[in-house]
């Protein structure tokens, strides 16, 4: 039996908010409230997509209360009318819809406006949401919330969630199910996520599981506390035992009763839409318009020389527009051409961007070029002009303007970062204290001070800390601070995103060998408890500059660390006083890395080396 229960909440926990066109192609644009829908399928499947859509979104709106966009920018749907069109942006060969980041935008591309093809983009837009939550969701929740809203169906004005789904059924029946423990273990790096043969039952599982938890009689109840549990970090097992008192073994069971029972719930939402929702703006794509969405998708879904034919196509077409000049721009700093990127960045503030992005990265660009603070501070000034809100902006101009001197400004743009990451929190405060202590503001900066040793976690940081709250209570030279601050003129947004990334380097690393009291005297060997470890074969070595990349396959994946500074990284196992790296391609050879995780997404690590060891 599969029973309907109607309601009028959700049951969700609020934590959780989370080949080139051608010229027959007719592109139509369609905008509503939240979406903008570029389609060559026609105006009656258009409006279809763009309804679906705004449904969808409205019951995410309930379910998923602190989303917390960092952009107001509508989502943006692209809709192909055929297999033959979609062909040549598809990230492989049986996804039918997909999700992309992108540069100031979202964006989520369907093969055709086809009922079957709801499911896969409405399991990716769960996705989007979920990032936009800024909530940091386990593996396993994230992937089975988004298989259970993928069977979300509207009917007039209610939508329901909750069908089974026969292809994930017959799996956990023909297939030995993960035990609890090692499916709520499971991270973006685990097989069971990143394998076919053994996602199929991750998946599945994932899936049977949320929808216990969030529609069966016996787990409905204390769902929204077990969310809550884990949107503060703690552990599944935990969470189950705190929420329910059960402990995985006991879950485990009741999963496997659950999916072998004869009545399941789903749920009824009311929706309320807007008028603009129910009859949206419609008119042919401007070809400027059609043309961008094009280049981005090739650039997004990182094929380049696409990505550069057809960005190069519009700006010749439309030499006056900076949009395609923006497109180049980014393109160029992802492959770090500092030139490239620097010379279409000034093109594009040139032709009157109002893209803030843009500003934000034009001013990394220029920050990796050598360009002197003030230069960076007229930039990021348009950036934050065009969106006021924009934290990263901001946060970027307080350093640039604490480098220029000018205090009383760069604690004005402290004070209008309001959210930030754990890791980018001490040289906030250590920012922000030097700052208030240059105008005299003595109490602000001990409390800044304070604040960052409270978040200081490398030895070197802890010491910084100490040094300013010393000089802050005796009233001491502001030079001492002031070195900290100067010795590496923008090293306090380094870990803003882009800020990264490197030009290119034909130089070899070279890493010193340190003797073994040496590096037991080292001040970061009081952390090496922290230090994680990775063994493998090093296949590649990139110079980016002052940065080095090292790729490492280790069992069947690849992963990525940095070195961000030679002199820190021990050298074990080598006779030699040091070690020169070739960049590029290596001779295969076992190593292993010792290193402190600290993820950079824009180079796509997930570390910094502490030491190397060649077998």
């Amino acid at each position: 039996m599969f029973s309907i229960r109607s309601a009028a909440t959700a049951v969700f926990a609020s934590v959780f908010v989370v080949p080139v066109a051608t010229a027959a192609e007719q592109w139509l644009k369609l905008k509503s409230s939240h979406f903008e829908l570029y389609t060559t399928a026609g105006e009656r499947k258009g409006r279809e997509a763009i309804l679906f859509f705004e449904q969808v979104r409205d019951f995410f709106s309930k379910a998923l209360t602190r989303s917390k966009s960092s952009s107001a920018a509508p989502v943006r749907i692209v809709a192909f009318r055929s297999e033959k069109e979609y062909k040549p942006f598809r990230p492989n060969e049986f996804a039918t819809a997909f999700y992309l980041a992108g540069y100031d935008r979202d964006y989520i591309v369907m093969e055709s406006i086809s009922p079957e093809h709801y499911p896969v983009a409405v399991h990716e837009f769960t996705h989007l949401l979920v990032r936009r939550s800024g909530v940091e969701a386990p593996v396993w929740f994230n992937e089975g919330l988004a298989e259970l809203y993928s069977t979300l169906k509207p009917f007039g004005k209610k939508v329901k969630i909750g069908d089974l789904i026969p292809g994930r059924v017959i799996v956990l029946r023909q297939n030995k199910w993960l035990p609890i423990e090692t499916l709520l273990a499971v991270d973006q790096d685990s097989p069971y996520y990143n394998e076919r043969d053994r996602a199929g039952v991750f998946y599945a599982e994932s899936w049977a599981l949320i929808h216990m938890l969030t529609l069966s009689d016996q787990y409905r109840q204390q769902y929204t506390k077990f969310a809550t549990l884990l949107s503060s970090g703690l552990p599944g097992v935990s969470a189950f035992w705190q929420a329910y008192a059960k402990t995985p073994a006991q879950v485990q069971k009741d999963l496997d009763q659950y999916l072998h029972g004869t009545s399941f719930n789903a749920v009824l939402f009311n929706i309320n839409l807007q008028k603009s929702d129910e009859d949206p703006d419609i008119e042919p794509a401007p070809p400027l318009e059609s043309g961008m969405v094009l280049a981005d998708l090739f650039a997004l879904s990182d094929k380049k020389e696409d990505a550069r034919q057809k960005y190069e196509s519009v700006a010749k077409e439309f030499p006056q527009s900076w949009e395609p000049e923006a497109g180049l721009a980014e393109l160029a700093w992802r492959e770090f051409d500092i030139t490239a990127a620097r010379r279409h960045f000034a093109r594009a503030a040139e032709l009157g961007s109002k893209n803030p992005r843009m500003y934000y990265d034009y001013a990394n660009v220029l920050q990796r070029d050598g360009e002197k603070d003030e230069a960076l501070v007229r930039v990021l000034s348009k950036a934050v002009e065009l969106d006021p809100d924009y934290q990263e902006a901001h946060r970027y101009l307080a350093f640039c303007l604490l480098q220029t001197g000018n205090y009383e400004e760069a604690v004005n743009h402290f004070s209008k970062v309001n959210t930030m990451k754990r890791e980018e929190a001490f040289s906030y405060y250590h920012g922000l204290a030097y700052a208030n202590y240059r105008l005299e503001k003595r109490d602000a900066a001990k409390k800044a001070a304070e604040a960052a040793r409270k978040f200081a976690r490398r030895p070197g940081e802890i010491a910084q800390a100490e040094e300013l709250l010393r000089v802050i209570e005796e009233r001491g030279n502001a030079q001492v601070i002031q070195r900290t601050i100067e010795a590496e003129p923008r090293a306090q947004v380094a870990s803003a995103p882009g800020a990264a990334r490197q030009e290119p380097s034909e130089a070899k690393p070279r890493l010193v060998r340190r003797p073994d009291d040496q590096e037991r005297a080292h001040p970061a060997a009081a952390a090496q408890a922290a230090w994680l470890t990775v063994q493998g074969k090093l296949r590649q070595v990139d110079c980016l500059g002052k940065i080095v990349r090292l790729r490492v396959l280790s069992d069947q994946k690849e992963v990525a660390l940095a070195i961000d500074d030679p002199q820190t990284v021990a050298v074990k196992g080598s006779a030699k006083g040091t070690l020169d790296l070739i960049c590029g391609p290596q001779k295969v050879r076992s190593v292993t890395l010792e290193y402190e995780s600290r993820p950079d997404a824009k180079l796509g690590t997930i570390g910094i080396v502490h030491s190397i060891e060649f077998q």
